[in-house]
């Protein structure tokens, strides 16, 4: 089952961004709420203390976790919490990268750890966690590698190639890469990384 956590900045058309199945269980965070009755997707959960969704009525028709506005987590990562509640086979979240609260997206990027299947993807980019092992990229955008917190990787068919490099903490150099041949290769052989998607504009 994929479980799938929809969360502010949110896109304004997601169906346009990722197939929504009948099977999966969708968790709207806060504000969310609105949006994706906007967009007419279905809500199994809203999970958040709401402060920032103006029509509250929409709430008595849910299933809701409510949470109290002064707690020691985010909205988002309650959500996802109850999403692995829920033994998801895959864990997506949409939205929550930029917008104007970035302190948000900032420790979006560090729930891989808690949350080692979660896949984050919005109009522009998709992040995702890669662990030790060989994995294969085929996309014509640019291409992130970002240490997590260290890792020692090889990449090949890409416009720059690695072999065994240690990549730590704030080192910039893996940074919009693109792939040149059919395919790319990302071998994990210590640590682990984000892999990061950033859409080329078209």
């Amino acid at each position: 089952m994929r479980v799938i956590v929809i969360t502010h900045p949110t896109p304004k058309d997601i169906k346009k961004i990722l197939s929504i199945e009948a099977s999966d269980r969708i968790i709207a965070v806060d504000q969310a709420v609105l949006a994706l009755y906007k967009q007419r997707i279905k809500i199994d959960l809203a999970v958040g203390d709401f402060d920032s969704l103006v029509n509250q009525g929409i709430l008595s028709q849910l299933h809701t976790v409510r949470l109290n506005p002064i707690k020691d987590v985010t909205d988002t990562h309650q959500a996802l919490v109850e999403a692995m509640k829920m033994n998801p086979d895959e864990l997506i979240m949409v939205g929550g990268i930029g917008g104007d609260r970035i302190e948000h997206f900032m420790i979006h990027t560090m729930f891989f750890d808690e949350f080692p299947m979660l896949k984050i993807i919005d109009d522009h980019s998709t992040i995702e966690r890669l662990s030790k092992g060989l994995y294969e990229v085929e996309t014509n955008d640019y291409v992130s590698f970002i240490a997590y917190p260290k890792a020692v990787i090889s990449l090949s068919g890409f416009k720059y190639n690695l072999n065994e490099y240690m990549l730590l903490t704030y080192d910039p150099l893996c940074i919009s890469n693109e792939v040149v041949d059919e395919k790319g290769f990302i071998h994990v052989h210590e640590g682990s990384i984000l892999k990061i998607v950033s859409l080329r504009e078209r």
